[in-house]
């Protein structure tokens, strides 16, 4: 595995390459464990905290803070790895990295000082911003409202991943103005349930669940706003669905290595005319273009990494916007890997790696939950219409609602 570039001027490449020597071990440890756990329904309890020990969870964290301070291409590197290893402990990251990312673009200093000493301490943060009926963003009914007694926070959330282990929740709501603000709170505080409840046939350990928040107690330091600049914006959401690539793309990894792993002691197919799958023709075939799909893949996410760890706050609408369209394009390539080559997985083992003691559909069930995290059908229809009439999808969405780039610019 290549050691990425280093975030921060004056960083050198020996802190990433000791972080990934210390990574390696951790993720054999997860892959050993992950089959088990699924089959259980079991959390990733130990194998999250020997991440905690080897700085995953504080990696994008500033040095002074306690963090190791690498760039997007070092955590989408790291992000593939663990997913490799776990498909369903690869989920439970994206959200705290997204908020750390949404802390540095949109924090004030001082809740960058407060929740980057949170995390390099130890801390890891946790989600809670689908609603039932799957209310879009901006008209969340969760509310943060001040009273006498200061800000409070009430509402219900789904999907709230990796809440059930983390430390601090991030909140999506909207404030007594209407704006949609998040909310950083303690998962432990008065008036926080979160509902073991999920129970999909993937991913199934990503610590998710619903989120119950009654009159919880906010500080004002803890409440996040987006502000009106739409560079932020899509910058944070590129770096949000940037993580779902890398996801995907781990799914793909790990499937391919256990693809890998059956052609060395399997039979070849049906109609070869092979004893040893190394002698079947098209198997083998087959084989490699299922690595091709996962480097083709990796490739653009590294790629669309790389440009986003480019931008600046002076960098100008556009390139915050061929960087997010890069992530589409990423996005797309990497959901198509996922479900293309933890399906193929089967072929290569034919009707043998079908056993349930081999947990070999474990690779499709995490890939097939985790890519209908989004309609990643529409983004070539997003890319297309910016080819054609320069409007400018949804941050969110990926699709409509649509905005004409004049427009869009005036916002900065």
């Amino acid at each position: 595995m290549s050691v990425p570039s280093p975030l921060l001027a004056g960083t050198d490449d020996d802190l990433a390459r000791r972080f990934f020597d210390d990574l390696a071990p951790a993720t054999v440890g997860i892959a050993a464990s992950a089959a088990e756990r699924d089959a259980q329904r079991r959390y990733p309890t130990a194998e999250y905290d020997a991440l905690r020990q080897v700085g995953f969870w504080r990696l994008p964290v500033p040095a002074e803070y306690g963090g190791l301070g690498l760039d997007h291409d070092a955590l989408v590197t790291a992000v593939i790895e663990v997913a490799a290893a776990d498909g369903s402990l690869g989920q439970i990251p994206q959200n705290h990295f997204s908020t750390l990312e949404r802390l540095r673009l949109q924090g004030s200093p001082a809740q960058q000082a407060r929740i980057y000493a949170k995390v390099g301490a130890g801390a890891v943060l946790g989600n809670a911003s689908a609603e039932p009926r799957e209310r879009p963003p901006g008209e969340a009914e969760t509310r943060v409202t001040l009273s006498a007694n200061g800000y409070r926070l009430t509402g219900r959330k789904v999907y709230s991943t990796g809440a059930l282990l983390a430390d601090l929740i991030a909140v999506q709501a909207r404030d007594d103005g209407g704006e949609q603000v998040f909310v950083l709170i303690d998962r432990h505080a008065p008036g926080v349930d979160v509902i073991d409840d999920w129970s999909g046939f993937g991913q199934r350990t990503t610590a998710s669940g619903s989120a119950v928040l009654d009159d919880v107690p906010v500080e004002t330091l803890d409440i996040l706003r987006t502000g009106t600049d739409p560079r932020p914006r899509y910058r944070v959401s590129a770096h949000a669905q940037l993580l779902h690539c890398a996801i995907d793309t781990g799914i793909a990894e790990g499937a391919l290595r256990a693809a890998v792993r059956l052609a060395g002691h399997v039979h070849g197919g049906r109609g070869s005319h092979a004893t040893d799958f190394a002698d079947d023709t098209l198997g083998v075939a087959r084989l490699g273009e299922l690595w091709i799909a996962v480097e083709g893949a990796r490739a653009l996410v590294q790629r669309s990494a790389q440009r986003l760890d480019a931008l600046t706050a002076a960098s100008p609408l556009e390139d915050v916007l061929a960087a997010f369209y890069g992530v589409a394009a990423a996005k797309s390539v990497s959901t198509d890997a996922a479900l293309t080559v933890t399906s193929a997985l089967i072929d290569i083992g034919g009707a043998s790696s079908t056993h349930t003691a081999l947990s070999l559909d474990r690779h499709w069930r995490d890939a097939r939950t985790h890519t209908v995290h989004d309609s990643v059908r529409w983004k070539p229809y997003a890319i297309g219409r910016r080819l054609i009439s320069g409007d400018v999808a949804d941050a969110w969405s990926y699709a409509h609602p649509f905005t004409p780039y004049d427009r869009l610019e005036v916002l900065r």
